[in-house]
């Protein structure tokens, strides 16, 4: 009985359509449109179409609803509050995207870095402002540091540089400055390597080529707009990834091309996340015929590779690069891990890097620094060859020493003799 009579009064309200009767019957969100219809969801987003604001997306949920919102902006408060704009300005000394040498000016759901002269965000103005030393990129001064098309890619790159580091962050780099930058490298890289073919090696044309390289993919890899950018030309062949996040990325790297193969991670590459930039890259750059032009004495299993990361230290890596190479010849079972040492002229070294395993097609080394690296085929017993006879000198020199100066006292004792018996005859005649 008690029951039926909840029921009868609960269809009573429900027939009443009396302002302020029915309302309370239904939970927050729900409505009722018709004598007993019961009560139904409302549709916030459709009822209002700004209800999250100019830049969020309203989404429609059971009694309720939540807003989305553009990048840039946030809800101020709960997840139905209207998207407003994030003052990314908003840190350290007002600096805290832009750097101690950049200035942040926020923007509607965006912001800007203006960076002092000397200093650069490589065109991307959401970027901590670096220094940028436009000196490497200077002409080569001597003749026999001079490479075929090489003053017109240092010329280029240095008034590139100059605009970076005085353009205070707004200008720089168009879209594709990148990307043409990093054409014609490859193109000049492989003029040389094919006016070079078969003129003997030359350390010092080396040195200044692979410098040159380093230097210039350095410059260029920040102002790539594609994540992966590749180049495969007849003589050079160069991949780059580049990684743009608010934090440092995390995770394996691995770039391929046809003959080797790099392995590292996004924190080697990086390097010091109190240092982060706004941007990582590493890159991959082969030479398919570099070596014409390094000492013809020295015999290259593989092909001659650079490789270059965003971080400024990398004599010593905290964890060493993985580079697996295939061999030139499937007979190359005896070859070293070798990386091109500035010393002197320029010359093969093994410091730094160890061969992980060999086989008679594949080698794969690790290496603790970074450099321009390659396989050596008998390098050791080159180099034991090459003390070889360096001892023999050496020891030749000091037996030969010896002999002239027992020569030299010999004589010289004949001499004394002779001297003092010459002296004792006329003496001896004298008393006879």
């Amino acid at each position: 009985m008690g029951v039926n009579l909840c029921f009868w009064i609960l269809g009573l309200y429900l027939a009443l359509p009396l302002e302020g009767i029915y309302p309370p019957l239904c939970q927050t969100g729900y409505k009722i449109t018709m004598i007993g219809s019961g009560c139904y969801d409302i549709d916030e987003c459709g009822e209002d179409r700004h209800i999250c604001g100019a830049w969020g997306t309203c989404h429609n949920m059971k009694g309720s609803y939540w807003c989305s919102c553009l990048q840039g902006f946030h809800q101020d408060g709960n997840i139905s509050s209207k998207c407003v704009d994030v003052n990314e300005c908003i840190g350290p000394g007002n600096k805290y995207p832009c750097g101690e040498n950049g200035t942040c000016f926020n923007l509607e759901g965006s912001y800007r870095c203006h960076c002092t002269p000397g200093f650069t965000t490589y065109g991307n103005n959401q970027t901590k402002c670096q220094e940028l030393n436009c000196d490497p990129y200077a002409t080569q001064s001597t003749p026999e540091q001079t490479l075929p098309g090489f003053d017109s890619l240092l010329s280029l790159l240095r008034n590139n540089c100059l605009v970076l580091s005085n353009s205070s962050g707004l200008a720089g780099a168009t879209e594709k400055t990148g990307e043409a930058l990093l054409t014609v490298l490859a193109n000049v890289t492989d003029v040389l390597q094919l006016q070079s073919n078969g003129q003997g090696g030359n350390s010092g044309k080396v040195t200044t080529l692979l410098r040159t390289v380093e230097n210039s993919i350095r410059l260029i890899a920040p102002q790539l707009r594609e994540n992966v950018s590749r180049i495969n030309t007849s003589h050079t062949e160069v991949e780059v990834v580049v990684r743009r996040d608010r934090t440092p990325p995390r995770g394996p790297v691995r770039l391929t091309n046809e003959n080797i193969q790099l392995d590292t991670t996004w924190e080697t590459a990086i390097g010091d996340d109190t240092n982060y930039p706004g941007f990582g890259f590493a890159i991959l750059l082969s030479y398919k015929s570099l070596q014409t032009l390094t000492n013809s004495s020295e015999q290259l299993s593989s092909r001659v590779v650079t490789v270059s990361v965003s971080n400024p230290n990398t004599t010593n890596l905290s964890e060493p690069i993985i580079l697996t190479f295939n061999h030139l010849k499937s007979s190359d079972a005896n070859t070293t891990c070798v990386y091109w040492s500035e010393d002197g002229e320029g010359a093969w070294s093994i410091q730094g890097c160890t061969s992980v395993m060999s086989n008679s097609t594949q080698t794969v080394c690790s290496c603790t620094h970074l450099s321009s690296f390659a396989l050596l085929r008998g390098i050791q017993e080159n180099k034991k060859c090459g003390q070889l006879p360096l001892v023999m000198w050496v020891g030749a020199s000091v037996a030969l020493a010896c002999a002239v100066l027992s020569l030299l006292m010999t004589l010289w004792c004949r001499f004394i003799s002779k001297k003092r018996n010459g002296g004792s005859q006329p003496e001896q005649h004298f008393k006879l």
